[in-house]
């Protein structure tokens, strides 16, 4: 043993499992699954591993808990639920929130397209997945000019009186207006769902004869229609397909670099290039290659099926674990996982690579590390800030009161740890009135500094507050009462005109290091300092604002009945009709509204006394 094991290896079964690793103060380091538990967990203290990273790691272990799971595909689905739930320190971690997009063809009378992320749960067809919304956006405008398949909403479409523009521009045949027929409109979805599946041969070879049987029915506006078709879909197909590759295929490429890794991926399906997308990948400066591999493919197929290839740089042993852990997935995949040395595809793997280099490089472009260093010049920090979050109201005329904050690094918004917050009528020791700017801002910081306190969220290096000494004061009041005092505070004060550049600075230190309202700074305009802190203050305004508006939105679709204890949607919807809309309940007496059907005498008497406070 090269460090002693905290718990007994022999008492450890030897079966399928999750186990958890925990340090001294109970937080877990890191989360793994195994076919066997007591050979897996034996082996990281039997002998000294060679990763720097995992001989850290396991120094730290001060517990083990372990859970057995029917299966190895059992276990492997729940080490990545945990591993989502709990980001331990040890594991690697992607970066990407977002589901990948798709095209959902809906199973209706009259089939619309649109861009879809989520769990496929609604009805219909779904095609992709695409690498971003981007290459979908491409494809459904190709869809439309093409094969003129609508994409309204379902309220717009069943109340058109009159088509709408897209059928004018040539991109819809307005089934809403019945200038299509359902079977004429049946056959336009089929001609695009042949086109998202890849036959494009075979519709070509259709148009092509019904373009001719026009042509001899001298029906020539027909034609020249079916011979623009076929011209715009053999112009997209230029230059798209390559024979030699494979029809669906997916191109992962990992990239290293000084502050993590980076993927590269591409996507290929129904023989069509869909484009590269890049991926950032947390906590793996350390990792190998085959952990990240392995992450990166249960967070990429453990909802969809892989394509019929998939290619990577890994050698002929990590190709075989990646294919085994597919399988574990998907246990009817039979999908090719390799390493190509030659030909077409080691090609398109090093254009993948390519890429996702030209992409790092650009985003190493955007490093604003000067102007962080310019900031530290200007308020005389000891060390540049790495980190810097800022903090805004807003509220519509003292209602929907909303509160965010933004973080942003050296390469950019770090938007992973942005918060957004409601304020109107929370119940707390902050009571916030409406129009309260400081108690709005003791409610978000209060709120905001415990959640630092508790390291459910990471502390900034700088916190901007919007406002002025009044302001600071409070956010230097709350974070002394969480404990907070090395944190560094700066007020960010509008000028008059509140154009850029006319800003005071407020710093929430004294010149010996205390807590404080020091001197005030004006750098002027030409100051990066200043321009990076309007950078970060704006966009938690925008950030703010969108919460706001979307609030504003949704009140705009509630009832003053929703918030009526025994009023569900069915009894809100009787009411409405019954009285015809909300005034009306508002003036109807107790007694007219016990003989609402559904209403009891108890349910009418606190409809009356909620509506009349």
């Amino acid at each position: 043993m090269w460090f002693e094991p905290p718990v007994p290896l022999s008492s450890l079964p030897r079966e399928p499992g999750v186990y958890r690793m925990l340090d001294g103060e109970r937080k877990v380091l890191y989360v793994g699954k195994a076919r066997n538990l007591r050979k897996r967990l034996s082996s990281y203290f039997q002998k000294m591993p060679d990763s720097p990273r995992t001989q850290a790691m396991v120094q730290q272990i001060r517990d083990l808990n372990f859970t057995v799971t029917s299966s190895e595909a059992e276990a492997l689905v729940l080490e990545h639920n945990l591993i989502k739930q709990l980001k331990p320190r040890y594991n690697v971690l992607m970066k990407d929130s977002k589901s990948y997009p798709y095209i959902l063809l809906s199973d209706e009378n009259y089939p619309k397209l649109h861009l879809y992320r989520g769990k496929r749960t609604l009805a219909g067809e779904y095609f992709g997945p695409f690498p971003n919304a981007g290459a979908v956006h491409a494809t459904l405008h190709v869809m439309q000019s093409i094969f003129r398949i609508r994409d309204c909403e379902n309220g717009v479409f069943n109340n058109r009186s009159r088509p709408c523009m897209q059928h004018q521009i040539g991109r819809c045949s307005a089934p809403c207006c019945d200038l299509v027929s359902q079977s004429e409109y049946g056959e336009q979805v089929n001609e695009m769902r042949s086109f998202l599946k890849g036959e494009d041969e075979a519709l070509l070879k259709s148009w092509e004869s019904e373009m001719q049987y026009a042509s001899d029915a001298m029906a020539f506006e027909k034609a020249a229609l079916l011979r623009d078709r076929i011209r715009a879909l053999r112009s997209i197909l230029a230059g798209s397909e390559q024979r030699s590759l494979p029809e669906s295929a997916d191109v992962i490429t990992l990239i290293r670099h000084t502050s993590g890794v980076l993927a590269s991926i591409g996507v290929r399906r129904s023989g069509r290039d869909l484009g590269t997308h890049t991926l950032r990948i947390g906590q793996a400066v350390d990792a190998e290659d085959a952990e990240i591999l392995q992450t990166l493919l249960i967070e990429r197929y453990r909802d969809d099926l892989p394509p019929h290839e998939i290619l990577l740089c890994a050698s002929e042993h990590e190709c075989g674990e990646l294919k085994r852990l597919l399988r574990l997935l998907h246990p009817k995949c039979r999908s090719v996982v390799n390493h190509p040395q030659r030909g077409s595809r080691k090609q398109w793997l090093e254009q993948v690579l390519h890429s996702g280099r030209q992409m790092l490089s650009s985003r190493r472009s955007e490093d604003q590390q000067p102007a962080f260093q310019a900031l530290a010049e200007l308020l005389s920090l000891e060390t540049i800030p790495e980190r810097i979050a800022a903090v805004d109201n807003a509220h519509l005329g003292g209602k929907q009161t909303v509160a965010a904050i933004t973080y942003a690094g050296w390469q950019g918004p770090e938007k992973d740890l942005y918060r957004r917050y409601k304020l109107d009528g929370i119940s707390a020791a902050v009571d916030v009135r409406e129009g309260d700017d400081y108690g709005a801002m003791q409610a978000v910081l209060s709120r905001f500094f415990r959640a630092i306190s508790d390291e459910s969220i990471t502390c900034p290096d700088l916190m901007l507050i919007d406002g002025g000494r009044g302001q600071l004061g409070i956010a230097i009041a709350c974070a002394a009462d969480a404990g907070l005092h090395d944190l560094k505070l700066l007020a960010v004060a509008k000028g008059d005109s509140r154009k850029i550049g006319e800003e005071t600075l407020w710093p929430g230190w004294l010149e010996s290091g205390e807590a404080g309202i020091g001197s005030p700074l004006k750098p002027g305009r030409h100051s990066p300092a200043l321009l990076l802190i309007a950078r970060v203050r704006d966009e938690a305004h925008r950030f703010a604002g969108a919460y706001m508006r979307k609030r504003k939105k949704q009140s705009m679709f509630s009832s003053a009945l929703d918030t009526i204890p025994g009023i569900g949607p069915a009894k809100r919807a009787t009411l409405l009709k019954h009285f015809g809309g909300i005034e009306g309940v508002k003036k109807a007496a107790r007694a007219q509204l016990a003989q609402v059907p559904g209403i009891s005498d108890g349910l009418a008497e606190r409809i009356f006394i909620a509506l009349h406070k």
